[in-house]
């Protein structure tokens, strides 16, 4: 038996979701994936990644600009 009286516990949830990283994150794989649509001759689908990819880091730049 494990005793967890001593543990003490925050006041309050300190983790946030980091949105500005999720939409980077975003961004680098639709780059990444692009060059394989046009590999695969999907090129409405590889013009659909760039665009995600532009979109996604302009407002991971903007999210990221407002909390500074």
């Amino acid at each position: 038996m494990i005793d967890i009286s001593y543990v003490e516990l925050p006041d309050r949830v300190t983790h946030r979701i980091n949105l500005s990283s999720i939409l980077g994150m975003i961004s680098f794989f639709s780059m990444l994936f692009a060059p394989a649509a046009v590999e695969g001759e999907s090129y409405i689908l590889a013009l659909a990644l760039v665009a995600a990819c532009g979109i996604c880091a302009h407002l991971a730049i903007r999210e990221e600009g407002k909390r500074r």
